[in-house]
């Protein structure tokens, strides 16, 4: 038989290679070796050394997350046949991690190495990856009585498996909806690209018209832009409504959420934590649900009053101009695009036609280059789709390698909806000495290219880019050989979006953006009086915007900071009194597509984009007072003191390391104009 590509770990992944048939057997393989490293490491009577403890562990979780990152990726950008094989895996993987975090042999030997002369001589790195070692045993059951931990570790599988069933009912029913428009006219001042896209899909199922979906770049355009309001209600409730019960039974994520929430807080109350949060934090900056929920609630005081105004401006506008005199939740997106216009005498399609993607992409490469000093080279590997590339990263200083970057941009239907960074390869020096560079995937679902014309990004879409290499440098640019503090690994989930939410800042400076626009016909530079209008629409309806991510957040926090979880609708309810002030409707079940909190890393944590937002904003201030000229200088700190420590010491320390101080809320405030 063929060697099993997944198990060639020589080099990058060979994707046009692996087969769905392939995961079982790679699972089996790297989890029957990462149990015998486990076990050399639990029934060594050597005294306990970096060596022959943490490394050779470390060793065994970077093969597993080696083979399964691939799995997970093709599941999210390939065929239903990966589904299955997910599926089929997922429960081995989870069990070994459940099994290894109630080790007792393991953890006897950590604790062991922490009160030893020899732990106490490791690197301040080491001692902190040893330390959240320790942390995460204590978290995974290791102090409980057998059958608890037995209880705990089927929950831990349970959960794994309801978080893919989750995410499996939002792809289907997502997949499952059409709507038809069969005038022009019904489409108002769509962009030309995004009309070209919805006759095409309309020719291709055979259709007259104009065919939308609720994926992103598609559900987005209508509702911004349609003129026909019954048909822009349509869409906006199906949207809401997906994989709840209001459709089929069988792709319902309401009894998902209730069991998953359920499981959280057992598991809370097993460790003795009164809530899921309070686990959750522990290893965050934040650290407790109180000091969380003072974040969410301290911004919201702030932000409300603005979008209070926001909206009554909102619905004189669309009573005058509009003849709308009840403002419904699919008028909303638009109204403000309408508003805006007549305020800015500018629209998000007015940038549309300078968004080439290819260029946004080159664009975003080249300021890389020049801020923090890293140059992407466009290079051949296998890939999984003909629309995916691949760059090497390489220090501009002395041309050597430090990463790859694996880049997959359009929409397909088999592909998961929005947009993420997600790790191919992690850093690591084995104990052979053999260094691996890091890779990573960058996934979005722009609007593939009309068939005369080039691929165009909206303006979200193109911050969106921004945000993802965010990710990406901050996985790649790593300077640490530990598995366990490389990269992404060790850092507090509030502050993973820190880097991301940093880079976001640099599209609105007309220097860096200039060079990566295009005009689709021309190809001229998008004009500074358009840029400038931008700007000034920058902070339109920023209150609203915000008091909807404080929503989210607060929403996430009390269902996981009850003792007793709430019923969803009731904590969403309660989030929305605090938080909201445009016009919610029965039939919006959005919890049952908040995949952030039931199928991702967010549980407790969406708090952590706004907490992150904060210190990228008081970041970006520096860069600001060191000027444009010095992007470079202050780029080349925040890449040594941030994204090459990886999680190699606390985020504080880093952050303080950068910006010579504490974080300063008042830099987020500004920033959306609320100071």
């Amino acid at each position: 038989p063929m060697p099993n590509p997944l198990l060639d770990f020589s080099d990058l992944p060979d994707f046009s290679a692996i087969l769905p048939a392939h995961a079982g057997e790679a699972v089996d393989a790297v989890l029957s070796r990462a149990r015998e490293n486990v076990d050399a490491v639990a029934r060594d009577n050597h005294p306990p050394e970096w060596e022959n403890t943490l490394a050779p562990l470390q060793e065994a979780q970077e093969s597993i997350d080696r083979v399964w990152a691939q799995v997970e990726h093709l599941r999210a950008v390939n065929s239903p046949k990966w589904r299955e094989a997910h599926r089929d895996n997922l429960g081995k993987i989870s069990a070994f991690h459940a099994e290894l975090g109630q080790n007792a042999g393991v953890c006897a030997r950590l604790r062991l190495l922490h009160q030893s002369p020899a732990g106490q001589a490791l690197s301040p790195p080491r001692r902190k990856a040893l330390a959240d070692a320790l942390r995460d045993f204590e978290l995974s059951g290791i102090n409980l009585p057998a059958p608890k931990r037995e209880q705990f570790r089927a929950n831990v599988a349970r959960m794994a498996a309801l978080s893919a069933k989750f995410e499996e009912h939002l792809l289907d029913s997502t997949n499952d909806f059409r709507l038809d428009a069969a005038d022009e006219s019904q489409l108002g001042d769509m962009p030309g690209d995004l009309k070209t896209l919805a006759r095409d899909a309309a020719k291709k199922a055979g259709a007259a018209g104009f065919r939308f979906t609720l994926h992103a770049p598609s559900y987005v355009g209508f509702l911004t832009h349609s003129t026909d309001r019954g048909l822009r209600e349509k869409i906006c409730r199906a949207h809401a409504a997906r994989a709840s019960d209001l459709g089929p039974p069988q792709r319902d994520n309401t009894p998902v959420i209730a069991e998953m929430l359920r499981l959280r807080r057992e598991q809370a109350r097993l460790l003795g934590r009164a809530n899921y949060a309070e686990c959750a934090l522990e290893s965050r900056m934040a650290q407790t649900p109180q000091r969380a929920l003072e974040f969410i609630r301290d911004l919201a005081a702030r932000a409300r009053p603005r979008a209070e105004e926001e909206f009554a401006e909102l619905q004189e506008f669309a009573a005058r101009d509009l003849g709308i005199s009840e403002l419904r939740p699919w008028d909303i997106p638009r109204a403000s695009e309408q508003l805006r216009r007549e305020k800015f005498d500018f629209a998000d399609a007015d940038l549309r036609p300078y968004l080439r993607a290819d260029k946004v992409v080159g664009g975003i490469l080249a300021f890389i280059e020049s801020v923090f000093g890293a140059r992407a080279e466009a290079a051949k590997a296998k890939l999984w789709d003909p629309a995916a590339k691949f760059f090497v990263l390489k220090n501009t200083k002395d041309g050597a390698q430090v990463g790859r970057i694996f880049m997959d941009l359009p929409a397909r239907e088999s592909k998961r909806g929005g947009a993420w960074m997600a790790a191919a390869l992690g850093r690591i020096r084995r104990r052979d000495g053999h260094l691996q560079f890091p890779a990573a995937h960058i996934n979005c679902n722009f609007a593939r290219p009309a068939a005369d014309g080039p691929a165009l990004l909206g303006w979200r879409d193109a911050e969106t880019l921004f945000h993802e290499f965010g990710h990406a440098l901050h996985h790649l640019l790593t300077e640490r050989d530990d598995y366990a503090v490389s990269g992404l690994n060790g850092v507090e989930w509030d502050a993973v979006e820190w880097p991301s939410q940093l880079m976001e800042n640099f599209i609105w400076d007309y220097d860096v953006l200039a060079p990566m626009t295009a005009h689709e016909k021309t190809g001229a530079p998008m004009p500074r009086a358009l840029f400038e209008k931008a700007l000034a629409a920058r902070k339109f309806q920023a209150g609203m915007f915000l008091c909807r991510q404080l929503e989210f957040a607060l929403f996430d926090m009390l269902l996981h900071s009850a003792d007793s979880p709430p019923f969803y609708l009731d904590a969403l309810e309660a989030a929305r009194t605090e938080t909201r002030v445009a016009p919610v409707f029965d039939g919006d079940r959005f919890p049952c597509g908040f995949s952030h909190i039931f199928a991702g890393g967010y549980p407790a944590g969406y708090y952590s984009y706004l907490w992150a937002e904060a210190l990228a904003a008081d970041s970006f201030a520096l860069f600001e007072e060191h000027g444009a000229k010095n992007f470079g200088e202050t780029g080349m700190k925040f890449r040594r003191e941030a994204l090459a420590a990886g999680g190699g010491r606390p985020a504080m320390e880093s952050f303080m390391a950068f910006r010579g101080r504490a974080p300063d809320p008042s830099a987020l405030t500004a920033q959306y104009g609320l100071d």
